[in-house]
């Protein structure tokens, strides 16, 4: 690769958490106002006993929290990895690296994510790359990190509104369906904040993918950082595109039913929302953006302490509800209001 091609993707991705901290800031409604859990006064559960462990195929996770994608490639993203897998191995929740293209054209950017690995040698470690990425290069992200799984990200507003991005798309769900053949682990298909239909949660399901991270409109949007790195004026007209991920995740659950283990993420801001997801049917809940944004204004201890209160507000509506573990709590009545129940009946999905 040429050294100033390589050059502006490092600046690129300092650039993203740049501006995806600014716009962290202006976040204001949270989808999952929309979503609420059935108060049981009957409830019978005791907290010492509540069980939050989930799987995700023949993954274990001691508690469903997820660090998903957030960076790498570059020195803070070598230093903000380190301090996040340093925290995943402490508090035992799993971690996902950013994207690891970077990585496969420059071997100084490797150090960048083999540090996630070094911290933490025994926890649960997600690769990343491109949905269009080859064979060849999934497995060198695999080995690289020594990972349990591989995310495999969909980007395509992000890459549109992207000066220099990718503009050809043909071919990718053939991509998809060829990695899933020839990868031994697990393969999560992730979007990166405009949400999965139920159309093409099918279409993935029918495809081999047994985990999918829906990933929807509601927390770090690309197409806004995007147009905000090239000055574009369509990224500002583009900037609410996308699907909530309450309603992306109901619509990915609705079409794939127990054939895939759903993930929710997006704009996810603390337990409630975590536990809502778990209600809904995901098996996990993920968290970048703002978890990035607490670590880089308060610090490491802030964050660690702001994910055992996700794991505590989890227990509390567990215990509210009257749910002794995650298959309970997925039985429990969820009420649905709002644009997410008037979206849903417009779609034919039974609420």
């Amino acid at each position: 690769m040429d050294i100033m091609d390589e050059h502006k993707r490092k600046q690129r991705k300092d650039e993203h958490i740049k501006y995806g901290m600014l716009l962290e800031k202006k976040l204001k409604r949270n989808a999952f106002d929309d979503i609420t859990i059935l108060h049981n006064c009957l409830s019978e559960v005791d907290m010492e006993s509540i069980d939050i462990s989930t799987k995700l195929q023949s993954i274990n996770l001691e508690n469903p929290i997820i660090i998903n994608a957030i960076t790498g490639g570059t020195s803070q993203g070598k230093i903000i990895n380190g301090k996040l897998a340093g925290i995943a191995k402490k508090l035992k929740v799993a971690m996902a690296v950013g994207s690891q293209k970077i990585a496969l054209n420059n071997k100084d950017a490797v150090d960048s994510f083999k540090i996630v690995r070094k911290i933490n040698p025994d926890g649960v470690v997600f690769a990343n790359l491109s949905a269009d990425s080859s064979v060849e290069e999934a497995k060198s992200a695999i080995e690289m990190i020594k990972a349990d799984a591989i995310q495999l990200h969909l980007n395509v507003p992000q890459e549109v509104v992207m000066k220099e991005g990718q503009k050809k798309f043909t071919g990718l769900i053939d991509n998809i369906a060829n990695l899933v053949q020839n990868i031994d682990i697990p393969i999560i298909v992730k979007e990166v904040g405009f949400g999965i239909a139920k159309e093409e949660a099918l279409i993935l399901a029918e495809s081999g993918v047994k985990i999918i991270d829906v990933s929807g409109k509601g927390g770090t949007n690309f197409i806004e950082i995007e147009g905000r790195r090239g000055k574009s004026q369509a990224s500002y007209h583009l900037r609410n595109w996308g699907i909530p991920t309450p309603i992306s995740l109901i619509e990915t659950i609705d079409a794939t039913q127990d054939k895939v283990d759903v993930i929710s993420s997006g704009g996810l801001k603390n337990g409630v929302d975590a536990a809502k997801s778990l209600a809904l049917g995901a098996k996990a809940v993920g968290f970048a953006g703002y978890f990035l944004h607490i670590l880089l204004s308060k610090g490491s201890l802030a964050l660690e302490k702001y994910i055992i209160e996700i794991q505590k507000e989890i227990k509390y509506v567990m215990a509210m509800s009257g749910a002794r573990n995650l298959e309970e709590l997925k039985q429990r009545p969820v009420i649905i209001n709002g644009k997410t129940y008037h979206w849903l009946k417009y779609r034919g999905i039974k609420t």
